[in-house]
């Protein structure tokens, strides 16, 4: 689908849900008493600062670490109504501009990053120029090996390999934003859990734990699943590297018994206007937008 012809769909979408007053409902009614966990990957700072003024004029944005241990405690009675949490995959370069904002309405962002990426010039894999939208999907879907074999071949790619553009936030840039940022482990090189050996799996999840702690002298305690692809022998091993919590990107909202292994998110596109995000925060044209690329990956297989 042509990325114009995309985006008038998913305008389209945004109108008729914010047509019907269905932002106001899903935001005073059905989720009041849950909680979204907003996933970003590289917004542009003057788009963040629009989605954070709506935020706090309408929401209550709390922190990561007060969901998972109300969700663990399996009460709810310290968390306001009307609660999002901020969260942001990968630990793109671009991510220090939102620091001023992030300063500015005093919220406590998650960041989870790949550790073995960050403070590199090593490329994010997903971000190869010549890969197109329908190849990265069927690269996602192969064995590990298979996928790092075709990256190889076709764009002499390695995971190890140094660039002279730098994709990731560096070291010092982490270090700016510490106070004010919570940074928690994304892997290591950002593969699909589930099509990784036993090995490689459990390396990815521990590894990048043991990797942030000893670069930022923290402690971490929440991962998030690239692509948010799981199984329960991931689960299993978030836990036994003895993190307290995993966001996917199951779309949906968080309640008291929902598992702190498989916290639900709603994705937010980087590239939303007003309109748009406001219809994202119900969870609508994300779900419509899933089930039309499942039904065209049918089709096209």
């Amino acid at each position: 689908m042509p990325i114009k012809l995309g985006n008038f769909i998913k305008n389209a979408i945004s109108a008729v849900v914010l047509l019907f007053g269905i932002p106001f409902l899903i935001r005073e009614w059905f989720c009041k008493n849950k909680v979204a966990v907003l996933l970003y990957h590289d917004v542009q700072p003057d788009i963040f600062a629009k989605h954070i003024d709506y935020l706090s004029r309408h929401y209550n944005i709390i922190s990561l670490d007060l969901l998972v241990t109300s969700v663990h405690n399996k009460d709810f009675s310290d968390i306001p109504p009307k609660s999002v949490v901020i969260t942001v995959d990968d630990g793109h370069a671009g991510n220090i501009a939102l620091l001023s904002i992030i300063m500015q309405y005093d919220i406590f962002p998650t960041i989870y990053v790949c550790t073995q990426i960050i403070n590199t010039h090593r490329h994010f894999w997903f971000r190869i120029p010549i890969l197109s939208k329908k190849e990265k999907e069927h690269l996602k879907r192969l064995p590990n090996a298979e996928r790092l074999r075709h990256l190889r071949q076709t764009s002499n790619y390695k995971p190890e390999k140094e660039y002279e553009d730098r994709q990731a936030l560096s070291l010092n840039e982490m270090k700016q934003m510490m106070h004010y940022v919570d940074f928690q482990p994304h892997t290591q090189f950002h593969p699909i859990l589930p099509n990784c050996t036993k090995t490689e799996c459990n390396q990815e999840i521990r590894d990048s734990k043991v990797d942030l702690e000893g670069l930022l002298d923290i402690k971490c305690y929440h991962f998030s699943y690239p692509n948010g692809d799981y199984t329960e022998r991931e689960i299993e091993f978030v836990k036994a590297a003895g993190y307290r919590s995993a966001r996917t990107v199951d779309i949906g909202w968080n309640r008291n018994n929902t598992s702190p292994y498989k916290l639900r998110a709603i994705p937010i596109s980087d590239d939303a206007g007003l309109i748009r995000f406001r219809a994202e925060l119900t969870g609508i044209p994300q779900r419509i937008g899933k089930w039309v690329n499942s039904l065209l990956w049918r089709i096209t297989i």
